[in-house]
């Protein structure tokens, strides 16, 4: 027995259900594959700060792997339909007789996998995949009637009376060294990792983003040691440490959201009902856990959502401004909206925004600009370090009220009162539009407010639409749709 692992958004060796299954037996080799596929990367939008992210993890990863006897070898492929019999060549390459992977969701990675799994099959070789990139497989909780939920709430309440009758959520066993092929060993048997991919070059700081399973197992246990019982009290205020910034680990699977889980139930222990009660941010914590669960369950229930489709089939008919001069000054943080450009130019920066304001800037763009949310939906994931497919079109849908549980069309933030609520003394809007930094925290959320000629020395742009006249448009134009 020699089986092929192949590694895709599950870049660790902690809590990894393929390769936990494929080293359970040590007196086998194994063999470990990662394919880059650039075309494949960008048809689904990732970002540079994603990619390389990626790979400074992989080669953490490579490192874990020689420890346990496991060479990694790099495949590539130049067109996402040759990422299979690149997998295929890598297992005949190295003599290893089947395949384990942990499954993706989205519809082109499943019909992939799907693909990948045939040709296998088809030269007589086993297939092995499992439950990984979220705790239970999608189509495991259903409504009553047999049905995919479409409200997050009684999904929640069903997931956790899953979790419970399962007896809690457990890890993957951690591997231990397996026997290594006669005659090599795992450090000269791997390839070298790449340290950047034509098209893929990031500005984001990697120190910004610390690669490894190991820095995320250690961000974990700082989260889960000293902020996360005030989750819920700072979480929406962006000028405070107030979240966990797990989201681009999870999103390439440094760290498991089985392992994320288990933080926050040991932390909440002396709960009676760890899941739902006890503290506050924890409950809260565990609660967006299971809002990332709820979103790739969408993606299988609901294939059109991986198709640039709305949830909503009625709001299909919705005409959206195509106003090129704003969706341009939008990707430049240049709206005239401080909390708004502050967002935007963090993620330019950083590669990552606060939750609290990437809803404020998806619901501006949506409902103010009236722009095509896919627009957005695809600048984000483009710009973005953890771009997730599930939780961004689920959260951009459900800002532009056409996705499941959406914000109804006629509940539109305001992101001034949104600012003064969340920013309050523009702590956020300073550090990210230092061309504001002097207003005082009254002026700062709306400067066009000021009088003229305080305007004309602050080099900033009036705001692009008047937020009260658009607000109405767009309940015109969702009214008129419907």
């Amino acid at each position: 027995m020699h089986p092929l692992i192949w590694f895709r958004s599950d870049l660790r060796t902690h809590d990894n259900a393929a390769l936990s299954a494929a080293t359970r037996k040590a007196d086998h080799p194994v063999t470990a594959v990662f394919v880059v596929s650039p075309a494949e990367w960008k048809a689904h939008d990732y970002s540079p700060a994603r990619i390389d992210f990626t790979l400074r993890t992989l080669v953490e990863l490579a490192a874990s792997l020689r420890s346990l006897n496991i060479p990694l070898i790099v495949a590539t492929s130049s067109r996402p339909q040759d990422v299979p019999q690149a997998v295929l060549s890598a297992a005949q390459a190295n003599g290893c007789d089947s395949l384990y992977y942990n499954k993706e969701y989205e519809l082109n990675e499943s019909r992939r996998d799907a693909a990948t799994a045939a040709l296998f099959q088809k030269h007589h070789l086993a297939v092995h995949s499992f439950t990984d990139q979220i705790i239970f497989e999608p189509g495991q909780i259903r409504t009553g009637e047999g049905r995919f939920f479409t409200v997050f709430t009684p999904f929640k309440r069903a997931w956790i009376k899953h979790a419970l009758a399962r007896g809690g959520v457990d890890t993957h066993p951690t591997p231990k060294p397996v026997k290594p092929r006669p005659g090599t060993d795992a450090a000269a048997a791997a390839h070298p990792i790449p340290q950047a991919i034509p098209g893929f070059h990031s500005h984001v700081p990697a120190e910004n983003w610390l690669a490894g399973e190991a820095h995320a197992r250690k961000r974990l246990a700082a989260f889960a040691k000293r902020r996360i019982s005030d989750y819920k009290l700072n979480r929406d205020f962006p000028a405070i440490d107030g979240t966990s910034t797990l989201s681009p680990y999870l999103a390439i699977g440094a760290i498991s959201p089985r392992q994320c889980l288990a933080a926050a139930l040991r932390a909440n222990a002396d709960s009676a009902s760890p899941f739902d009660t006890g503290p506050e941010g924890i409950t809260t914590w565990i609660s967006e856990l299971i809002w990332r669960e709820f979103y790739v369950t969408v993606l299988v229930g609901f294939p059109r959502v991986s198709m640039h489709r709305a949830f909503q089939p009625a709001t299909e008919n919705i005409r959206w401004n195509e106003n090129q001069k704003h969706l341009d000054a939008f990707k430049q943080g240049a709206t005239g909206v401080p909390i708004v450009d502050a967002g935007i130019r963090q993620m330019l920066a950083t590669g990552w925004m606060h939750n609290r304001i990437r809803m404020v800037v998806a619901m501006y763009f949506s409902k103010n600009l009236f722009l095509n949310w896919r627009d957005g939906e695809r600048f984000f994931m483009q710009n973005l370090v953890d771009g997730f497919l599930a939780s961004n079109n689920g959260g951009w849908q459900w800002s532009a009220s056409t996705g499941t549980d959406a914000a109804p069309y006629f509940r539109i933030f305001n992101p001034v009162s949104q600012s003064e609520k969340f920013d309050a003394e523009g702590t956020y809007i300073r550090r990210w539009v230092p061309e504001l930094s002097k207003l005082s925290a009254e002026a700062i959320h709306a400067p066009w407010e000021l009088p003229p000629l305080a305007k004309l020395n602050l080099n900033y742009p009036p705001p692009l639409v008047d937020l009260g006249t658009s607000r109405l448009a767009a309940i015109q134009a969702f009214k008129k749709a419907r």
